[in-house]
């Protein structure tokens, strides 16, 4: 076959899509809002930054993400820093780098099942691409995004759209292990999740033989 390792990878990314369609959410179940009502705060910003850029490192010193904000408002009694126009590199020792950006977010340490862990929330216009080692690109828009870089996991439950070479799926949610690249698309019973295949992609790969 002369399919390339990206164009599999993709192929990978569509079984599971298919698969997650019979997963449904629980009845009633409510959306996360810790970060996204978080509250305004009414003071002064104790930091205030204009075309900032933060690098977080791993306990070895490799960088485990480059995040740049038009603005940046640090408020130390809540602990947490307001972002707009974000744009962060999500990067792992042996896989491509992710891409995001979004109109505004937050990021805040919060604890996490006995753990902390370091939360970016981004919300309006997100996007969230990465480009394989193949040189296929897959994007996914939705409009709002919880992201964990100490552990390469995205999550949502907002509508979902993904976009690759070989197609287009939507969902209406999504939980990411960005690190192994394995999306797990979610649905509820009068909304399925729905993938568009490009024949023509299939050919061109060589998956015909």
């Amino acid at each position: 076959m002369r399919a390339s390792a990206g164009r599999w990878w993709l192929l990978a990314c569509l079984v599971v899509c298919i698969t997650a369609a019979a997963l449904l959410l629980a009845p009633g179940e409510a959306p996360r809002d810790d970060i996204e009502t978080a509250p305004e705060p009414d003071d002064q910003p104790d930091l205030y930054m204009e075309n900032a850029v933060i690098r977080q490192f791993r306990d070895d010193g490799s960088l485990t993400y480059r995040l740049s904000a038009a603005e940046i408002r640090h408020y130390e009694r809540d602990q947490l820093t307001r972002l707009t126009e974000p744009r962060l590199t999500l990067l792992s020792p042996d896989r491509p780098p992710w891409e995001v950006q979004a109109s505004s977010g937050y990021l805040r340490r919060q604890t996490i099942e006995g753990a902390e862990q370091e939360v970016v929330f981004l919300r309006e216009n997100v996007v969230l691409e990465q480009r394989t080692v193949g040189g296929e690109l897959v994007r996914l828009t939705t409009a709002s995004l919880y992201l964990y870089p100490d552990r390469e996991y995205a999550e949502t439950e907002h509508d979902v759209i993904i976009d690759a070479d070989v197609g287009r799926t939507l969902a209406v949610g999504l939980e990411g292990d960005l690190q192994r690249g394995l999306l797990k698309l979610l649905s509820v019973p009068d909304r399925p999740v729905h993938t568009i295949l490009l024949p023509d992609q299939f050919k061109s790969g060589g998956l015909d033989d």
